[in-house]
């Protein structure tokens, strides 16, 4: 909380505890260490008494007030050069108040009290300048630390909110991309083949449905994923005559793991768009799991070659897309390889820990 939230929270009447938990804490403890040095000075324990009821509550009420004041001038445009000229003045003139209520109630007991002739003024202007001093500073410089904390917290919720809405962009990215590749495949099916294009519309239904009921979570389990590539990869399979399959090796350990939603989907989709450019009697897409260390591994294994090296930071297309949502999510702690292995392209993802909740 900055001394601008305290100082409008107590202008309002609202409450701000810690202010004033540190306040009635703080002057307790200075009227139990005023009254002991009042009665070390003055030898009269009625007269350290009498000086500690009057005093420290009045203190306790004038720097209460100079709080609020300094709340309500916050509020306006910040001047602290006349902020500090206002401290400077109202603790020479609390402190003149203070010594001269102590000086007035000094005399009620001159009979008791040790002669310091001619000091007992200045003894307590000097005892409460430095009081007031010290509690000026302790207050703007805790204030300055929370509103320099404040600043940073707000600082960090615009960046989160930021990456946030990158986050959504590129999530908003992906299903309709997928979407429009579908229709396009219907169509181009319904003159030819009308059923199975009716089959594929039927398919397709399912998976926005399934893809609808997890609208706005932006992570899922493991094993929902397999199951959205799968579905994906059986509309994709009624294109291509059935040569299209799936095969997964998934570890049990994996299923539960959180990961960014429709993951494996982009995995598979890229297999599909490049590798089945050659000729293949049957195009199989394997997917596999498992647990290394302290990394989750996903492999998605196709016939194919690649065309040119990959490089996610030009790739402009599904997998720049994907490599960007996951550095979203495990910033400096994923990895993204597409390499070629033998006459099959393998796509690989290792994320380590928990990904970042957006």
């Amino acid at each position: 909380m900055t001394t601008t939230t305290i100082g409008r929270e107590l202008s309002q009447g609202e409450s701000a505890p810690g202010f004033w938990r540190a306040q009635v804490v703080g002057w307790i403890f200075l009227a139990i260490v005023g009254y002991f040095i009042r009665l070390a000075v003055f030898g009269n324990a009625v007269a350290a008494f009498w000086l500690t009821v009057a005093l420290e509550p009045l203190a306790f009420g004038l720097t209460s007030v100079a709080a609020l004041w300094h709340g309500r001038l916050l509020a306006r445009p910040r001047q602290p050069v006349l902020v500090l000229a206002c401290a400077v003045v109202l603790c020479l003139a609390a402190s003149g108040l203070l010594a001269s209520i102590a000086y007035a109630i000094n005399h009620l007991f001159l009979a008791g009290i040790r002669d310091i002739p001619g000091n007992q003024y200045w003894l307590g202007f000097i005892y409460y300048m430095g009081i007031l001093s010290i509690w000026t500073l302790i207050y703007f410089g805790v204030s300055a630390e929370l509103a320099a904390r404040t600043e940073r917290m707000q600082k960090m919720k615009a960046e989160t909110r930021s990456l946030k809405l990158e986050l959504e962009h590129l999530q908003l990215q992906v299903e309709p991309h997928f979407l429009f590749n579908s229709l396009n495949t219907i169509v181009a099916e319904i003159a030819e083949r009308p059923a199975v294009a009716e089959e594929m519309t039927r398919r397709l239904a399912e998976y926005l449905r399934y893809s609808l009921d997890r609208r706005g979570r932006g992570l899922c389990r493991l094993e929902e994923d397999i199951e959205a590539a799968q579905a994906y990869i059986r509309i994709q399979a009624l294109r291509f005559e059935r040569k299209l399959e799936c095969r997964c090796q998934i570890d049990p350990a994996t299923l539960k793991i959180p990961i960014p939603h429709m993951t494996l989907q982009g995995l598979a989709e890229n297999a599909i768009k490049h590798g089945m450019r050659g000729d293949h009697d049957r195009f199989t897409i394997y997917i596999r799991t498992r647990l290394q260390a302290d990394a989750l591994v996903i492999e998605v294994n196709n016939p194919g070659e690649l065309q040119a090296p990959f490089d996610r930071v030009e790739s402009n297309g599904g997998l720049g897309n994907l490599c960007r949502r996951l550095a979203l999510r495990y910033p400096g702690r994923y990895e993204f390889s597409l390499d070629q292995r033998g006459d099959h392209t393998v796509a690989q993802i290792r994320v380590r820990g928990e990904p970042v909740p957006l």
